[in-house]
């Protein structure tokens, strides 16, 4: 064989792995646009990201509110954590932290019970407020904690009742 035949068996060669390589890619991309569209994905994708937002608010990057579950039966008692991640001690109108508990489709409040006092959540401190409502039907509703007078929120948590 001559040089010719080398060089061109060698083109050939390094042509047929150039489209492999490519053809791989590209079925590696198509097979991940694929995937993307698929309904279960994007439904999972979809409520990772709401479960993850509608979990923790940290809205000042202060207070975290979360909630023990994502999901109560009704009658259940409600868990919520709140934890003051800064470095100032908060002080709040109530043993409660200032929470309230709202349906977000009917926009329902509904307070929770607690002693009329002052209370403090020095940085690193966290409290946990069990709140349980018997007439609470089902549905999504937010546990959000006020700090200030004009009732802006501080932080928030999201959970959900059934049946």
């Amino acid at each position: 064989m001559g040089l010719v035949t080398w060089i061109l068996i060698g083109v050939i060669v390094l042509v047929a792995i150039g489209l492999g390589v490519g053809v791989f890619f590209s079925g590696l991309l198509r097979g991940a646009e694929i995937a993307g569209t698929n309904p279960a994905v994007q439904n999972a994708t979809q409520e990772t990201k709401e479960f993850i937002d509608d979990r923790v608010d940290i809205t000042n990057n202060v207070l975290i509110v979360t909630t023990a579950e994502f999901s109560y039966s009704k009658g259940e008692p409600v868990a919520i954590t709140v934890k003051n991640s800064g470095d100032q001690t908060l002080s709040f109108p109530n043993a409660a932290l200032g929470l309230e508990v709202e349906h977000v489709d009917s926009g329902k409040k509904y307070s929770v019970v607690a002693a009329q006092v002052i209370t403090d959540l020095a940085p690193g401190e966290s409290k946990t407020i069990t709140w349980q409502d018997d007439s609470a039907g089902p549905g999504k509703y937010t546990a959000a904690v006020y700090t200030t007078p004009d009732r802006t929120i501080a932080g928030q948590s999201s959970f959900e009742i059934t049946g």
